[in-house]
């Protein structure tokens, strides 16, 4: 797990960025550190990257030394020209940016030291892009000893939009990316040329995406199975998998469907959710129980367009029904306490 408590910018810069290449701006010198609230460009900058828990390696379809950040990342980290190699990212991004849509934007490169990873302090180069400006009032004191307040527009903390911290271990650079946008296509792979690294983690959660969904899309037409079944058996797959520092998929799925028929249907089903998501999930993985979160609409059950139930536990809490002289089905639900 990634400790950032420690860490610091060394060295940052900034570019503008738009899609009217007239108005773009390229910076000759880096940013001046000397009097900066240090905490506070921490917050905005560093902190962030705590709550990532995905992990990203570079690629590149023909050779690695073709991928212009990574290239160019390797070579801050070397202490090469920072002002230089961070031009090189700008243009690079600037290249890549070929659609309408992508917005304009202040791009921030900087030289991070003491990121701690497992028991050794690593630095890091982080790339920003940050489109979204808000407006906010600031008071000062006039000449006069008046409190006065004037409106201003600025970047918010923990409102990145676009950003990557790229960390240099022993074996590789390894990144953790930030991505608000709808089109993760553009940061992640046209321009930073990253791939996700397969983790305990995201092994987790996807092997536990592959049974939620499988259990919502397929087990939802078959008669004798209602929601607040799919619901108890979503819970039966994540109380499972928690249980085992190892999972193991294919005894996974035998215990929880066990119908031969059904088990095939899974089969096939998983190769389907593989080659739509382009992932590949492993019979075998350790389990990290932060992935296994139950998706918000797995717990849902409409009923017509006049009510809905929205359920944290199953097992006896609720009850199936039918009532033959109205002619409609009930819901029958169970508690201890009001609250």
């Amino acid at each position: 797990m990634i400790d950032l408590k420690q860490a610091y910018i060394d060295h940052i810069i900034c570019h503008h960025f738009s899609i009217d290449r007239t108005r773009n701006l390229v910076n000759q010198q880096e940013m001046s550190m000397v009097c900066q609230d240090i905490n506070a460009l921490k917050n905005f900058f560093i902190k962030p990257f705590a709550r990532q828990k995905l992990v990203y390696s570079f690629v590149h379809p023909v050779n690695l030394d073709y991928n212009v950040v990574y290239n160019t990342v390797l070579s801050i980290h070397e202490g090469n020209n920072f002002v230089k190699d961070s031009i090189s990212i700008f243009k690079h991004l600037d290249y890549v940016s070929t659609s309408s849509t992508i917005k304009d934007g202040d791009i921030f490169i900087a030289k991070i030291e003491d990121v701690l990873l497992g028991d050794s302090f690593l630095s890091a180069v982080g790339i920003f892009k940050i489109e979204s400006k808000k407006d906010f009032i600031e008071t000062y004191v006039d000449e006069k000893g008046n409190l006065q307040f004037s409106v201003k527009s600025g970047f918010l903390p923990n409102k990145l939009d676009k950003a990557c911290l790229v960390v240099f271990t022993k074996e590789r650079p390894i990144g953790y990316i930030i991505d608000t946008g709808k089109d993760t296509k553009f940061w992640r792979q046209d321009f930073l040329g990253m791939k996700e690294c397969s983790t305990s983690y995201s092994q987790s959660r996807d092997a536990f995406s592959l049974l939620e969904a499988f259990i919502n899309e397929k087990l939802s037409n078959k008669a004798d199975t209602n929601r607040s079944q799919q619901l108890e058996m979503i819970n039966q797959a994540i109380s499972s998998m928690s249980s085992e520092k190892k999972v193991n998929l294919s005894s996974l799925t035998k215990e929880l469907f066990k119908d031969a028929e059904l088990l095939s249907e899974f089969k096939e089903f998983k190769h389907d959710f593989e080659l739509k998501k382009g992932l590949e999930i492993k019979n075998e993985f350790s389990i990290d129980t932060k992935a296994l979160v139950i998706n918000k609409n797995s717990r849902r059950i409409k009923l017509d367009d006049t009510a809905e139930i929205y359920l944290l536990k199953t097992g006896s809490h609720i009850e199936r029904g039918y009532d033959e002289e109205k002619g409609l089905s009930y819901y029958k639900l169970f508690f201890s306490i009001e609250k």
